[in-house]
């Protein structure tokens, strides 16, 4: 029988054959290179997938507590903004009071806003350890493969 026959009847995919007609190996090697990759891809998937929920999760809480001293504090601050002006009444007309008080809670809001946007400009939910390995896994897997090419 031809070499070429058995390589297309289920031999060696690369038509090579060592001492007594048995494969050399290189197709079992890229087989679990193969595997190995496949496995590492599976890991790295869940591995971001438990980093981006773990995030979220702590992330979720912490909106959840901020929102709700937040709305207790509102209500608190309307009535001591309501004081202000009322004291300020005293000394001038109740709707200059009003524009002052207004004035400068703009100008007070104007800094918190901007001091939460750069807050939230620096958080991120990139799965930093995820990219980390995966570049690790490529170069594990470009060293399997040149290794088999030798």
């Amino acid at each position: 029988m031809d070499t070429s026959q058995t390589n297309r009847a289920g031999g060696d995919p690369f038509g090579r054959e060592g001492a007594g007609g048995a494969p050399d190996g290189y197709g079992s090697l890229i087989t679990g290179v193969i595997k190995d990759m496949q496995d590492l891809l599976r890991a790295e998937v869940q591995l971001a997938k438990t980093e981006l929920k773990e995030d979220a999760s702590g992330i979720g809480k912490g909106v959840a507590f901020v929102a709700g001293g937040a709305l207790v504090g509102l209500v608190a601050f309307i009535f001591l903004m309501l004081a202000a002006t009322y004291l300020l009444d005293r000394w001038v007309d109740r709707w200059i009071a009003a524009g002052i008080v207004g004035l400068i809670l703009a100008t007070i809001a104007a800094i918190v806003a901007s001091t939460g946007k750069k807050h939230l400009s620096a958080a991120t939910l990139k799965p930093e350890q995820t990219i980390e390995t995966l570049k690790e896994d490529q170069q594990w897997a470009k060293q399997q493969i040149n290794s088999v090419k030798r």
